[in-house]
């Protein structure tokens, strides 16, 4: 038998479908691959889980059109690895930076014994803080306390929040700040 006459094929309709597949799935990254946009993927599990049980059948049930299905497991397998990759490296970014600017608040306040009244201060604009962190980052010194915060780059409205007297980020919830999913009558306990 010669090896040339041995290939791999797929009809039409499976190329469609990796084709269909690959366009979407790109979509997909460049929609929730942007920053603060990490979130939506979670609306996509029920579809996504549906669409797997979908795939086992497919790949068990119907050889025909198998290595097709395959392939498009795969490329929405690359695809989610993408997205998860992409939030991963903006999280470290933003966390380096904004560790670098909590380094420049504990030795101000080392030296000078309480925290410095405004980032200006230790020489951070505020065009360099939006650029670094985003423009919901802030800084406030209330009764010698500093509090800096940024957004989250997974979600819109979670921040990180360093904690100067544990010496840990603390992840604050949106919901929990506003207790939008508190659901006691107001005065209840």
């Amino acid at each position: 038998m010669n090896d040339s006459s041995v290939r791999f094929q797929l009809s039409r309709e499976s190329k469609r479908k990796i084709y269909t597949t690959t366009i979407i799935s790109v979509v997909l990254v460049l929609t929730i691959g942007q920053r603060h946009a990490g979130f939506l993927i979670f609306i996509l599990l029920l579809p996504f889980a549906a669409w797997l049980t979908y795939s086992a059948y497919v790949i068990v049930r119907r050889p025909y059109a198998r290595w097709a299905q395959v392939i498009c497991l795969a490329i929405w397998v690359l695809a989610i690895g993408l997205v998860g990759a992409i939030h991963y490296v903006w999280h470290e970014n933003a966390r380096r930076d904004a560790n670098q600017i909590v380094k420049a608040i504990e030795s101000y306040s080392e030296i000078y014994n309480h925290c410095p009244r405004a980032l200006e201060t230790l020489g951070i604009k505020r065009e360099q803080l939006v650029a670094k962190l985003g423009e919901n980052a802030g800084y406030t010194c209330i009764d010698r306390k500093p509090r800096f915060f940024y957004v989250a780059t997974f979600t819109i409205f979670d921040t990180f929040a360093y904690d100067f007297d544990e010496g840990v980020w603390e992840y604050e919830s949106w919901a929990d700040k506003r207790k939008f999913l508190d659901t006691k009558p107001a005065g209840s306990k």
